[in-house]
């Protein structure tokens, strides 16, 4: 079975224990440890070796950040080192990523933020003992800055960082098993929507066909046609019973949610929770309903028009 790829990014000299260190503990937890030392990075022959360790980043699923005191070579053509070109590539593709900065750097650089903020003094011109360039203070700028993903915990030795790494990444395991079931919850209410679905349909249109009129045959086709949309569904599954009538009297999708829809910052997931107020779902998931509530409204108002009926008409008379 593939084991979940940990990248590892820092300087080399400086922090060669906390590498050694890591590396022994992330395959103690049955992990591999991608470390460009130990030949873990694949070197592809066409590309330079700097780019090759950043093209290795988007293989991994954990993205593990060392900050310590030395800003490490340059990153070819840049003026940024090649451990902040391998972190940009992480963020770039959404890689989660755990980053520590050595506590005696983080003090300094809290100096550091200090001095810029006073006129008096040219906090570039201040000597740092424990840092050999104030780039590594711009660096740690970089990753506090990110709207997402941007805690930076402070190390004294390697226990701190193990403990730091246990704690988060049984976090993230709880997470990934809490959103597996959560899935599979959404499977049996899914299975069980179009069992009744089936069933109810069956029985509306026996009864439609032997009492009912003209409209009301209508409105089975409009659901026939809506139960085979994903928004329907969605909407089903927050318990909001939508009808034919429901959408057409509501314009878009946040109106017929009487705008109690939150979203996440998940761009491209597939989350939706259960139930509600309020109606929980990922960015990705959200975008795509909306375009496809619009498009169902605007397919029943053109069923309706096909059959000689105006919004207004089917409205009152269903």
């Amino acid at each position: 079975m593939p084991a979940p790829r940990i990248f590892v990014s820092s300087t080399f000299y400086d922090l060669r224990y906390v590498r050694e260190n890591l590396k022994f503990f992330i395959r103690t937890l049955g992990y591999e440890p991608v470390l460009s030392e130990e030949g873990a990075v694949f070197f592809d022959p066409t590309l330079h070796v700097q780019d090759a360790c950043v093209a290795d980043v988007p293989t991994c699923q954990i993205f593990v950040l060392i900050i310590g005191g030395r800003t490490g070579g340059a990153f070819a053509g840049t003026d940024k080192s090649i451990t902040n070109a391998e972190y940009l590539e992480a963020t770039r593709t959404k890689i989660p990523v755990f980053a520590l900065v050595e506590r005696p750097v983080l003090e300094q650089y809290r100096l550091y933020q200090s001095n810029q903020a006073n006129p008096a003094v040219d906090a570039t011109r201040i000597t740092y003992p424990n840092v050999d360039s104030i780039r590594v203070f711009s660096f740690i700028d970089q990753v506090q800055s990110q709207g997402i993903n941007n805690a930076l915990v402070p190390f004294s030795d390697f226990e701190e960082i193990q403990a730091y790494l246990k704690q988060q990444w049984a976090g993230l395991m709880f997470r990934f098993l809490a959103k597996e079931s959560e899935a599979r919850r959404t499977g049996e209410v899914l299975a069980s929507l179009r069992t009744a679905t089936e069933n109810i349909e069956f029985l509306t249109r026996q009864v439609a066909n032997s009492v009912g009129g003209s409209i009301a045959r209508v409105a089975i086709d409009l659901y026939d046609y809506m139960i085979k949309n994903e928004v329907v569904r969605d909407l089903a599954i927050w318990q909001l019973t939508p009808s034919p009538k429901g959408i057409l009297t509501h314009p878009t999708l946040d109106d017929f949610c009487d705008q109690k829809i939150e979203v996440d910052s998940d761009e491209d997931g597939f989350s939706l929770t259960y139930g509600g107020p309020p109606y929980k779902l990922s960015k990705g998931r959200y975008e795509r309903n909306k375009k496809d509530y619009k498009t169902v409204r605007s397919k029943l108002i053109s069923m309706l028009k096909e059959k000689g009926y105006s919004v207004e008409q089917f409205v009152e008379g269903s």
